[in-house]
């Protein structure tokens, strides 16, 4: 029997320094900057129109694998089946999350749309990590299933050789898939593996996603064709490579604890590897490990043992290079780990009077999680997503290829999974590119958007200009020396007014404003692969709308208008004496809008003097509750004065207010424009009105329920007042992460007692 040399991962880290410096500094660098991994939780993948589509948007951070902390500004573009975009969304992500609807209005009127999710600053990395899903919409109210399969007889049937090479005279393990015309998995007990003079040498099957692997000795010069043999009675044949001569392969074994790597070599390659030193390097973008041994000029297998102990969760992959730091072999392998949403219970307590339940989720975690929950009916057809946030978040960054039903790996089928990731070859990440290509920061990480308005007018020595927005919440002002102005890292919503008023010198401003908005918009495409057309012309435009990048994208020159200050208002008649100062109040800084808002601060600071503030009198009525302040807005204030009252007892402060037809008037002096860009604005959800709760359209195509932004506590609970709509049973498809980032990814019948 010939000697195993057996590598352990953590007694083979001895000292290399001058052969791994340069690999190792080069992986680094490539990975160093933050990336972020895009997902949305859709409530729906197949849509009525009129109804809403809802979501919600996740950001994590790769490096970290939690929700990102930074990112703020993240770009939902909708594309028709032709990879047209029709529509694009910003939406304002908040500590690694967001949350935002889009009407499925009379504009969709194609079948098939695609909806993704990607940042500015993901164009920077050679790599995609946006998230793209397919949508449907059915134009009628029938209830046929909108994804008959295709009648086209069209296979694929592929072989690929584990770590990518066929090596003659030794033993080789191939991987098997094969695929109907719809990319889905076909399923056969049939497979046969013959040499060239038509000899059986082996049988195989696939599993129900169409892969298997079959380990077969390879002669020199010979070709061997595999047979599979489908449902139908159609034969498939496909027929492996010619064979190296010399050189390495890789057989894996998946143990209960770890994995054993074989490397395999034949006797012509003794000589050539005799005395060289090979690395093999476990890596996930985040760390990495390396391993080396020595071939000598006797053993033709060599086993590499990987303890699960020891490896991130997730996919890991296995690279091998040669004494030239070449990369020869590469091979992805999945470490299992604990689904974290098992500790997340959903129930449903009690039928309420107006007919919905409280649905209560429950927490038996020790960390605080975030969640979104999606109730369908539950004979439901149109929640069909390509990917939840587990397999987008542990696959996908790796995977280069499209996966079929990814839940069904995290269901303790890691043979199947094993077999999947046969069936990948290489990696997403190409060693090209992290050698000779490290990612350049050409695009900006963005937070918020930039105004900047110019003014075709300059102002007087002694002007500005008041620029405010309640809804946004800016308080702004632009001094003469400030042209243009610019208003960074702002979060407007989408429509939201901007006021325009003079603050000082009340000599009226003609002015022609030109407002520029950056970080508004992408020039985004949909990968070609989402696609069922190959369109060259397509593929040409894609890489030229790529490299598109204007600072401040959308700019609206608005036409002259006359900027006013406020008209002066005499109080002496008020019977106020001079010793009532006046206060400048449009020049005073406060936070809030309201009355109470600037008084507060007034108060407190002179709480504790002497002459404190005693009364506050609004239109010379005294003011004896500090809420009916509240009511009154700042921009109706005229004028504010306070003095000391007679004999010295304290304080009073007088404001008086515009009446309703000077506040009118005073309004059409006030430049207003609303904001073409910005950030969509969150809403609370509503249910369609369906025209029955009763049939199948509803059953299978209609909504229940849609809850984002769920946050629940480590060890405790959240109840949810659901409706049921007539509904026996509702499903509730949900999705989140923990604080760590763990993710979570559940599906779950609620009975309705």
């Amino acid at each position: 029997m010939k000697k195993i040399l057996f590598f352990c991962l953590i007694t083979a880290l001895f000292s290399v320094q001058s052969f791994t410096q340069n690999i190792d500094s080069l992986y680094t660098n490539y990975f160093q900057d933050t990336r972020e991994i895009t997902y949305l939780h859709l409530n729906k993948t197949t849509f009525l129109k009129g109804e809403e589509l809802w979501f919600q948007a996740y950001v994590i951070e790769q490096n970290t694998n939690q929700l990102h902390p930074t990112t703020s500004n993240l770009y939902v573009s909708i594309f028709d089946d032709l990879g047209l975009q029709k529509e694009q969304h910003l939406i304002h992500i908040k500590n690694g999350i967001g949350y935002a609807n889009i009407p499925v209005d009379s504009t969709f009127i194609k079948k098939d749309y695609y909806i993704k999710a990607s940042t500015q600053w993901m164009r920077n990395f050679n790599e995609d990590h946006a998230f793209t899903q397919k949508i449907s919409i059915l134009s009628d109210k029938k209830s046929s299933d909108n994804t008959s399969l295709s009648i086209d007889k069209f296979y694929e049937f592929k072989l690929f050789p584990e770590g990518g090479h066929i090596l003659a005279n030794t033993i080789n393990n191939i991987g098997i898939l094969i695929k109907d015309s719809n990319n889905k998995g076909v399923k056969i007990s049939n497979g046969k593996i013959k040499d060239e003079t038509g000899t059986l040498i082996g049988i195989f099957s696939t599993n129900i996603l169409g892969f298997a692997d079959a380990n077969i000795p390879i002669k020199n010069n010979e070709i061997y064709s595999f047979e599979a043999t489908l449902p139908d009675g159609t034969i498939l044949i496909e027929k492996t490579t010619l064979p190296e001569k010399t050189g390495i392969t890789l057989n894996t074994k998946i143990l209960d604890d770890g994995f054993v790597l074989n490397i395999l070599t034949n006797n012509k390659s003794l000589k050539q590897l005799n005395g060289k030193k090979y690395r093999m390097l476990v890596h996930n973008t985040r760390n990495f490990k390396n391993i080396f041994f020595d071939f000598n000029d006797t053993n033709k297998t060599y086993a590499l043992i990987l303890q699960k102990k020891e490896l991130p969760y997730g996919v890991n992959i296995v690279t091998v290079f040669d004494d030239n730091n070449v990369p020869i072999i590469e091979r992805l392998i999945f470490n299992d780990f604990e689904d974290f949403s098992n500790q997340i219970q959903i129930s449903s307590n009690y039928k309420l009077k107006n007919d919905s339940i409280e649905a209560v989720f429950t927490n038996n975690t020790k960390e605080k999680i975030f969640l979104s929950a999606s109730f369908l009916p539950s004979e439901t057809k149109a929640y069909k997503p390509d990917n939840s946030i587990k397999s987008q978040i542990i696959f996908k960054p790796y995977i280069k290829g499209f996966i079929e039903n990814p839940e069904y790996y995290f269901k303790n089928n890691y043979k199947d999974l094993d077999l999947l990731l046969l069936t990948q070859g290489w990696s997403k990440y190409n060693w090209d590119n992290i050698f000779n290509k490290a990612p350049k920061n050409k695009f900006n990480f963005e937070i918020g958007i930039d105004v900047k308005i110019h003014l075709n007018t300059p102002l007087e020595k002694k002007q500005s200009i008041l620029v405010y927005s309640p809804t946004n919440n800016i308080v702004d002002e632009i001094l003469p020396k400030n042209n243009p102005h610019i208003i960074e890292n702002s979060f407007l919503k989408k429509y939201s007014e901007f006021e325009f008023s003079l603050m000082k010198n009340d000599n009226p401003l003609k002015v022609t404003p030109i407002i520029s908005y950056s970080n508004s918009k992408i020039s985004d495409y949909l990968n070609s692969e989402y696609l069922n057309i190959k369109n060259k012309e397509f593929e040409t435009q894609k890489h030229t709308v790529y490299n598109i990048d204007d600072f401040f994208n959308e700019t609206e020159m608005l036409d002259e208008v006359t900027i006013v200050g406020k008209t002066k208002f005499d109080n002496e008649a008020k019977g106020l004496t001079k010793a009532f100062r006046k206060l400048d109040h449009e020049d005073m800084i406060y936070t809030g809008r309201s009355l109470f808002d600037f008084v507060r601060p007034i108060y407190l600071k002179y709480y504790y003097s002497k002459y404190s503030l005693k009364a506050i009198y609004l239109n010379d009525k005294v003011v004896r509750n500090a809420r009916d302040l509240y009511h009154v807005p700042m921009e109706q204030v005229r004028e504010v004065r306070m003095g000391t009252v007679m004999f010295g007892i304290g304080r009073e402060m007088h404001v008086y207010t515009y009446s309703n037809k000077e506040f009118f008037n005073l309004k059409k002096n006030t430049l207003k424009i609303k904001a073409p860009v910005g950030f969509i604005t969150e809403k609370q959800y509503y249910s369609p009105r369906y025209p029955s709760y009763d049939n199948t359209t509803f059953k299978e195509y209609g909504a229940v329920f849609w809850k984002p932004n769920l946050i629940i506590e480590a060890n405790s609970s959240v109840n949810l007042n659901v409706p049921t709509y007539f509904q026996k049973e509702i499903k509730v498809f949900i999705e989140g992460v923990s604080e760590s980032g763990d993710l979570i990814s559940k599906t779950q019948l609620l009975s309705i007692n």
